[in-house]
């Protein structure tokens, strides 16, 4: 029975090799042949983000490389000086002080409720699980449009820093969630174990041992959360009112980079639509270093526990 099965076997093998053998040229063909369409695919889609990083380099540098475009707050330019467009260093310390306010409410937030639904099994939890899939890809106009109706309306706060935040925050919070979640789900169920082994109660274990498990992840969704908000215009534009000076108190009225951009890309002085191209290329650059940044950070930490 044993010789029997053996001899099947060896002409299972043979009968494989001959048709591998027979087909190989066809397979191979046919390798290359997916290979050559995926190069092709990879350069048609990178054709129009080719033409995008041409076009704002070739319009924006000669701003991006001014200091003036950091230093200077800016000015209205008029048929006597058409280029007197002055700098944009209030909407950088807009859209800073709104992305800060927006951390720091959504921060914990979005930290608590990926923990939460990562390390819980209630229906709750995949309550909390479907809104958040939901909220990561809704437009992010209706964010803007519901801190319009409750900010500025309903609270009578009118347009301000508070409002474009709260915008920010609500857009960055599934993504802050998700990711947390991601993060907490990858960390060993070995370390929960040991934690629970030693008489730790589920919720210091989370906290204590898995939640810094998780930071790489964490950081990493944060970095991510704010790269895509930084350069959102639907959600300031409907809330901030616009400024031209620095301010950081949550009540005045506010400026951000995307508002700038909407508001000279409009202006009929080319050398305001230059300055628009300007921000642009500025937004292009501090999303693509955060990215790079954790993306190293993250390969970093990655080293250190292997």
């Amino acid at each position: 029975m044993t010789t029997l099965h053996i001899d099947n076997s060896h002409h299972i093998r043979e009968h494989l090799r001959e048709r591998a053998s027979a087909t190989i040229k066809r397979r191979q063909f046919v390798s290359r042949l997916m290979i050559a369409l995926c190069w092709v695919a990879i350069g048609l889609a990178a054709l129009p983000l080719g033409d995008v990083i041409i076009n704002l380099f070739s319009h924006g540098w000669s701003s991006v490389s001014s200091w003036a475009f950091y230093s200077q707050l800016p000015a209205q330019p008029t048929l006597v000086t058409p280029d007197a467009v002055g700098g944009v260093s209030n909407a950088i310390a807009g859209s800073a002080v709104i992305l800060g306010y927006a951390l720091l409410g959504a921060l914990p937030i979005g930290i608590g409720i990926g923990v939460y639904t990562a390390e819980s099994d209630s229906r709750f939890a995949a309550t909390l699980r479907l809104v958040v899939a939901t909220m990561v890809g809704a437009p992010s106009i209706l964010m803007g449009l519901f801190a319009f109706g409750l900010v500025v309306v309903q609270l009578g706060m009118g347009f301000c820093i508070m409002a474009g935040s709260f915008a920010i925050g609500t857009m960055m919070l599934p993504v802050l969630a998700a990711s947390t979640e991601i993060a907490v789900r990858n960390v060993p169920a070995t370390l929960r174990e040991a934690g629970l082994a030693l008489g730790a109660k589920k919720s210091t274990t989370s906290l204590r041992i898995v939640l810094p498990a998780a930071i790489t992840g964490i950081v990493s969704g944060a970095i991510l959360a704010i790269s895509r908000a930084i350069g959102e215009t639907a959600p300031v534009l409907l809330v901030i009112g616009g400024s031209q000076a620095f301010t950081w108190k949550a009540g005045d009225f506010g400026e951000a980079l995307p508002f700038m951009i909407y508001q000279d890309a409009s202006s009929s002085y080319p050398a305001q639509r230059a300055q628009a191209w300007g921000i642009a290329l500025f937004i292009v650059i501090v999303v693509f270093f955060l990215s790079l940044t954790a993306r190293i950070w993250a390969n970093s930490k990655q080293k250190e526990r292997r």
